[in-house]
């Protein structure tokens, strides 16, 4: 019997499915081109992600407490645009640098603290606050994209060893940082429980407006570093950039077997999600399938991982 529900739970388990998805993606589609499974294509793939599995390792910390943060986008674009608004006119690149990233961690403190005071839902708090950041770099741009003649390119194209690009491993780093987080932290713990019973952590001495104005924070630092390796791979920035990023990071997030509801989720889940995520988009451009359907798949996917979540939540009930 114990034999029986192990398997059974291991074949349910949306980890070991994802893993069995993205090997059998891998297998058919090297059948019909070889060159997928090439080391070329896999670094390829791997960097063409860095910059949202960033993204979405802060949504994962957001989401497993229960929370949404949809101003991501926003965040990138009103960073990326500070920083090369700065650099383009002479003042000096790590210092503009810097200042992107205390742009984000700004934001996403802001963004916990409006949330966590006020008690109102992070959905409808994020959503005015895209808005608000996105104005705001329209604003300080004019519209303009502003360009970094060249400067601050190795973090986001170099390599490393010779061969693996440099924002591969940053985002090696970053889910290291964030499976030790959730994993073996006390930080990591209290997410889990304010997202399963925030009134249950409450009562259990959990500081819970604190708590959730780290963890925005946090995110925030996260889409900040995303926001710079991002500029440094562009070379240059305007408003929209960084549009669409925070769909795609929720989606995978959730495809990673984060629930909706909180209380759920691991950084390797979340890494696998965007995996799946990236070898689609892979496949598609292979195929030569135009970006506009791949709109359309991303939004299945989103519609498809979401109805499976609440379907997981029903069960729990």
């Amino acid at each position: 019997m114990n034999k029986i529900k192990l398997n059974k739970k291991i074949f349910t388990d949306q980890i070991f499915i994802l893993a069995i998805l993205i090997l059998i993606m891998g297998v058919v589609v090297t059948i019909f081109n070889p060159a997928f499974l090439s080391i070329k294509n896999i670094l390829n793939v791997l960097q063409q992600i860095s910059v949202f599995s960033i993204v979405a390792a802060g949504a994962t910390l957001v989401m497993i407490s229960g929370n949404f943060d949809i101003s991501v986008g926003s965040m990138i674009g009103l960073a990326t645009t500070t920083m090369a608004m700065l650099i383009s006119r002479g003042n000096n690149v790590y210092l503009s640098i810097i200042f992107g990233l205390l742009i984000c961690l700004f934001c996403g403190f802001l963004n916990g603290v409006i949330i966590a005071k006020t008690r109102t839902p992070s959905f409808i708090i994020t959503l005015a606050l895209l808005s608000l950041y996105h104005g705001i770099s329209l604003v300080i741009t004019r519209g303009m994209t502003h360009s970094l003649g060249g400067k601050f390119s190795t973090l986001g194209r170099g390599l490393s060893f010779g061969i693996i690009p440099n924002p591969i491993i940053i985002a090696l780093g970053v889910y290291i940082f964030l499976y030790i987080l959730l994993r073996y932290t006390k930080f990591g713990r209290r997410i889990y429980a304010i997202g399963n019973n925030e009134e249950a952590a409450y009562l259990s001495g959990v500081n819970i407006d604190n708590t959730k104005i780290l963890n925005f924070a946090l995110n925030g630092l996260l889409v900040g570093i995303a926001s710079i390796v991002l500029l440094s791979r562009l070379g240059a920035a305007l408003p929209s950039t960084g549009t669409g990023m925070e769909l795609r990071a929720i989606a995978a997030v959730v495809v990673g077997g984060v629930s909706l509801s909180g209380g759920k989720g691991s950084a390797l889940g979340t890494f696998l999600g965007v995996v799946l995520m990236g070898l689609i988009s892979n496949v598609l451009n292979l195929i030569n399938i135009s970006a506009y359907y791949q709109e359309i798949v991303i939004g299945i996917i989103i519609i498809v991982a979401v109805v499976i979540s609440n379907i997981e939540n029903l069960k729990r009930k």
